[in-house]
């Protein structure tokens, strides 16, 4: 917003100077080459600002201060005015947080309010859509993310897992085979495959299929002799004017 603004005014400078030194189309030049340069620098300056505000947030959710991360997290909504993506950023985070302190009802408007191609929070919200009966939803509001979780063989996973909770095998078997395709091959859809193919879903653990970053979509079926043993697992763009990349912050553990 305000970066964008800033670099619109920059530009226009330059090209006023540039047009003053002789024709109009001598400022375009300056113009073209101020505004990605200008709006370049104050999205990173920007970004740094919020990406260390992540990060003392994160240090602070690895001791389990709850409270103390999701004031950090607020204290970054300012920094919103002045790059896209801020405040979508935050409520991924935040909402991420109150999922996986299972406060669906504090979760749900945040994780709404995220980047819709945020996939890792589209997830957690379809899962909600799904315990409302609204599994149809909540597919496809994952669908959406499909360019930025290609790679990501638990998105193709909890997809699956979707198809199946309502019955539709056959999808749920065209989504693993899609997934092998941008996975490279993935061992974990390879056996998720394989169980579905041959029907031997049932007894299956998903966690040990796709690792315990699959309690992150399911806190609540975490054992309980295993609850600290948990880790964070990579999910938010820490950069936010390359938010489009796969990169990631931390999410904390659920609690006991």
């Amino acid at each position: 917003m305000l970066n964008l603004l800033i670099s619109i005014g920059l530009a226009l400078a330059a090209f006023g100077l540039g047009a003053l030194s002789g024709k109009w189309t001598y400022g375009l030049a300056p113009a073209l080459f101020v505004f990605p340069v200008a709006f370049f620098l104050l999205a990173r300056r920007t970004s740094k600002q919020v990406e260390a505000i992540l990060g003392a947030a994160m240090a602070v959710l690895q001791q389990r201060k709850i409270d103390e991360a999701k004031q950090l997290l607020e204290s970054a909504r300012p920094l919103a005015r002045w790059q896209f993506l801020v405040n979508e950023q935050l409520n991924a985070q935040l909402g991420a947080i109150e999922y996986l302190q299972r406060n669906t009802s504090a979760a749900r408007p945040l994780l709404e309010g995220s980047w819709s191609r945020n996939w890792q929070a589209m997830g957690m919200l379809a899962v909600i859509l799904h315990r409302e009966g609204k599994t149809a939803e909540g597919l496809a509001k994952l669908a959406k993310a499909e360019y930025f979780a290609s790679k990501e063989p638990l998105y193709w996973g909890l997809r699956a897992w979707l198809h199946l909770e309502i019955g539709q095998r056959d999808q749920a078997l065209a989504v693993t085979v899609e997934g092998l395709g941008g996975t490279e091959g993935s061992e974990a859809l390879k056996q998720l495959r394989g169980a579905i193919a041959n029907d031997k879903l049932k007894g299956m653990r998903w966690d040990q299929v796709f690792g315990q970053a699959w309690f992150s979509f399911f806190p609540d079926m975490v054992p309980q002799a295993a609850n600290q043993q948990v880790k964070p697992q990579p999910i938010f763009p820490k950069d936010v004017p390359s938010a489009m990349r796969r990169g990631g912050m931390t999410w904390p553990s659920p609690r006991r």
